[in-house]
């Protein structure tokens, strides 16, 4: 994105990225909370942005943050290995129900767990055994090698696309969790999981950007306008087509009902399974 800024002088001032490690995105959050007001310090957000706010317990919520934009959605998909004996979703989840499987995701009470709760509790399947791992590579690689007995991953579509598209061919996925089957790209046609019988279709990482809190209505707008022509770039075009992200350009109201409709998956599932 910075790059995108540059190259096409979107901004009168350079846009440098930082990283602000730790505390599953605690530190980073609570550096840009602690420069209130200020247009100079902006984030990029995943969904940890809620669950590390509502899990660690910090003195902030999602919403006191001044929302820009969101730029992609990065769907999950429902992943085996290419030599496991399922074929669908539903040949997972009657397996899930008869014994307690082996699941690996990035980081504890994150996204990837989140989801995997949640199939848990809409599918009443037997509580999965969750593996943490480091990122989306080491959750493949867990996968591929039945590392720890992993059988089943959530990872996103360019997490896999390594192990799925390589000579030596390791993982297959399932099904997505989607509304549609992916249209274009490698995965097209892939089934949803919801025509498998997994009714989840809402859920998705966001690729977004999100400013200190008590910025004014102009200082919003100018950064609207900057990531809007990020998103209109074809630079962004072609990194979401090659990362297989799914278009998805919200700011203003939307954006608002977006990260109240995603504070509250995550507040719900962070209350029923006992994360606060």
């Amino acid at each position: 994105m910075a790059t995108i800024i540059e190259n096409n002088k979107l901004s009168p001032q350079p846009v440098t990225p930082l990283n602000k490690e730790g505390g599953s995105g605690a530190v980073a959050f609570t550096y840009v909370n602690d420069h209130k007001g200020d247009m100079h310090y902006i984030m990029i957000t995943l969904n940890s942005f809620f669950t590390t706010i509502i899990t660690q317990k910090l003195p902030y919520k999602a919403t006191d943050f001044t929302p820009v934009a969101n730029l992609a959605l990065d769907p999950f998909f429902l992943w085996v290995n290419n030599d496991s004996p399922w074929k669908t979703a539903q040949d997972f989840v009657d397996a899930a129900k008869k014994d307690s499987l082996t699941v690996a995701g990035t980081g504890a009470k994150q996204e990837d767990e989140a989801l995997f709760r949640r199939i848990e509790d809409t599918m009443k399947t037997k509580p999965f055994t969750y593996l943490s791992q480091t990122s989306g590579a080491t959750v493949a690689a867990a996968l591929a090698g039945h590392q720890g007995g992993v059988v089943a991953t959530v990872n996103n579509p360019s997490e896999g696309l390594p192990l799925y598209q390589g000579s030596t061919k390791q993982l297959k996925p399932l099904c997505a969790f989607t509304p549609e089957s992916p249209k274009t790209g490698v995965y097209s046609g892939l089934a949803t999981c919801t025509s498998q019988g997994i009714a989840i279709d809402d859920y998705f990482i966001m690729r977004a950007i999100m400013a200190p809190p008590g910025l004014s209505q102009s200082q919003q707008q100018f950064w609207i306008d900057v990531f809007k022509k990020v998103y209109d770039s074809q630079e962004w075009k072609d990194f979401m087509d090659k990362n297989a992200l799914q278009p998805d350009f919200k700011s203003g109201l939307e954006f608002r009902q977006f990260i109240l409709k995603y504070q509250q998956i995550h507040q719900d599932i962070a209350t029923k399974f006992k994360w606060i």
